[in-house]
């Protein structure tokens, strides 16, 4: 059974081993940020998935061994919302997992299928001709939503301020979610129509120049002993990032 609840922006995943407890902090976007901060907004489905080849080192005490490789997925527009057109296709990596599994508290990944629809949020990711989630790479599945109200309330349960309720009333977010797509599985255009001009004001603010996704992260260990992963191809200089790459979560092993 799995239960959904938002904590502000940020909110705890705690998964124990037979060792010991660890929290990672998961970054959440209301939709206007997501709006306003991503390059690339739309609806669209998948066409294709295959390997990139491009695999990065992620730390984080529960994802020892893990090769992690990024998806490169082809997915086609169908309605546009922020920088594209319709019928446009764009290369979009998405992270996936090679290793012996499972992970505790793993990165938050979309397992794309051909055929899917979803709603991405998309930044220019550091290598030419390809996108990611603006949430990437820990958090892929914050920025580009799988489009099935049967994946959002099999099982499922949702609170806002201490209460149950729908899915789709637990957020605004949540209810520009369930309005793109029907029961049947249909894409809404009027649920897409909505966000247009709903957000208008958010999709017409360009994201930062420096805004893109790093590929590939590496490890780094403070004096105290304390880990984190920053971008492993030369945009962190003397210990101070260039750009706006994202802070993944910092732990002590």
């Amino acid at each position: 059974m799995k239960t959904a609840t938002i904590f502000g922006t940020l909110f705890l995943l705690i998964a124990f081993s037979t060792m010991q407890a660890h929290a990672r902090a998961v970054r959440v976007l209301d939709i206007k940020t997501l709006m306003k901060d991503s390059q690339l907004v739309f609806v669209g489905e998948v066409k294709s998935v295959k390997p990139s080849g491009i695999t990065t080192e992620l730390t984080y005490p529960t994802w020892e061994d893990v090769v992690f490789e990024w998806l490169r997925v082809e997915v086609e527009v169908i309605e546009p919302v922020k920088g594209t057109k319709k019928g446009e296709l764009v290369s979009t990596l998405m992270l996936s997992t090679r290793g012996p599994g499972p992970m505790f508290n793993p990165p938050g990944m979309v397992e794309p299928k051909v055929g899917q629809y979803h709603l991405l949020c998309l930044l220019p990711a550091n290598v030419t001709g390809v996108h990611a989630a603006m949430t990437a790479p820990f958090d892929d599945n914050q920025a580009i939503f799988l489009l099935d109200r049967k994946h959002w309330t099999d099982g499922a349960h949702y609170y806002k301020e201490g209460k149950e309720v729908a899915f789709h009333e637990q957020s605004e977010k949540n209810g520009a979610l369930w309005d793109l797509v029907t029961a049947k599985g249909e894409i809404n255009r009027d649920g897409a129509e909505y966000l247009r001009k709903k957000y208008a004001a958010e999709i017409a603010i360009p994201p930062a120049k420096d805004a893109v996704i790093h590929l590939k992260w590496k490890k780094r260990t403070s004096a105290g002993g304390w880990q984190s992963n920053v971008p492993d191809d030369g945009s962190v200089v003397d210990g101070k990032k260039k750009g706006k790459a994202p802070d993944g979560p910092v732990t002590k092993p």
